[in-house]
């Protein structure tokens, strides 16, 4: 998938300096070394994107993950730095949170926005992975 991009240090910086030019994009940034567990995880992204409420489970964080209108943003960037560190412990949590970007929240935003919500726009959602 084209928004997923596994990217080293010194490529993300290059890339940085332009995302730093351009504030359409709501963009948040986890360090891989702090996230531990699914938990971790969730009240982090709750906190990032200004969730409503703190997610306690993955559904409900996926719901969230399909509805930021309150950013108000015309597209969305996730940076996870350390990636190798993410949720280390706890690969089978890694690959669920890996497998709904894929299958959950950048279908909805790539075009499943313009079918189940009214008015709904499509907008970039792009990921990058940080070594």
């Amino acid at each position: 998938m084209k928004n997923i991009h596994y990217v080293s240090l010194n490529e993300f910086r290059g890339i940085q300096k332009a995302l730093d030019k351009n504030n359409s994009f709501y963009i948040a940034e986890i360090d891989g070394k702090e996230i531990y567990t699914l938990s971790d995880y969730l009240a982090k992204m709750s906190n990032l994107f200004q969730f409503p409420y703190l997610s306690l489970s993955i559904d409900g964080y996926n719901d969230w993950m399909r509805d930021l209108d309150w950013l108000e943003k015309d597209g969305y960037i996730l940076v996870i730095y350390n990636f190798h560190f993410f949720l280390k412990e706890d690969l089978s949590s890694r690959k669920q949170v890996i497998d709904n970007f894929y299958d959950i929240i950048l279908p909805f935003w790539e075009y499943e926005v313009t079918e189940t919500v009214v008015e709904g726009k499509v907008k970039p959602f792009i990921i990058y992975f940080v070594e």
